[in-house]
């Protein structure tokens, strides 16, 4: 059986409050979902720039993917980077 649980790919988290980008983007650095939030909400009174890096990585990232055709897909994909 196939693992599809190793490919580590920036896409939109399925457990997103908005869109899901703090979401993806903290499961792919391994990093607090609820601290990456926090982040991104104090740095966004401050300046403009998180929100629309937030629209555009909305617009242009994947959701997440949750079917395993997807998935195999993407661990392909990774191993071609890889060279393997």
């Amino acid at each position: 059986m196939e693992d599809n649980h190793n490919i580590n790919t920036l896409t939109r988290g399925e457990t997103g409050l908005i869109a899901g980008v703090c979401s993806g983007m903290a499961d792919y650095y391994g990093i607090r979902k609820n601290g990456l939030r926090l982040a991104f909400l104090i740095t966004s009174f401050f300046f403009g720039i998180p929100i629309v890096a937030y629209i555009v990585l909305w617009l242009i990232l994947p959701k997440y993917p949750s079917s395993q055709a997807m998935a195999r897909q993407l661990r392909r994909k990774a191993e071609q980077r890889r060279g393997i």
